[in-house]
């Protein structure tokens, strides 16, 4: 639960962040093909341990489906930036 609680934790404040930051159109942020799928591997495990927390009642369901929901955002959004590189 203490891996899940900060994981949680962080991704929430770097949405919240992520808001607040002022990027022209000149700044980018280049990561590596390989950093793109731990990004991916690490949101999918993410979402299986949020299962396993619902199914022991370690967190409300509704809770879950909303961190499922951002974490299967940046899925997404991850594997788009994987697909522009290619």
């Amino acid at each position: 639960m203490k891996k899940l609680t900060l994981s949680v934790a962080a991704l929430t404040i770097a949405t919240m962040s992520y808001g607040q930051c002022v990027l022209s159109v000149t700044d980018s942020l280049k990561l590596e093909k390989f950093e793109l799928n731990e990004i991916i591997n690490t949101s999918e495990d993410m979402i299986e341990w949020i299962g396993y927390d619902v199914e022991n009642g370690k967190i409300y369901e509704e809770y879950a489906k909303m961190y499922i929901e951002n974490l299967e955002e940046i899925i997404t959004t991850t594997r788009n930036l994987i697909a522009n590189k290619e």
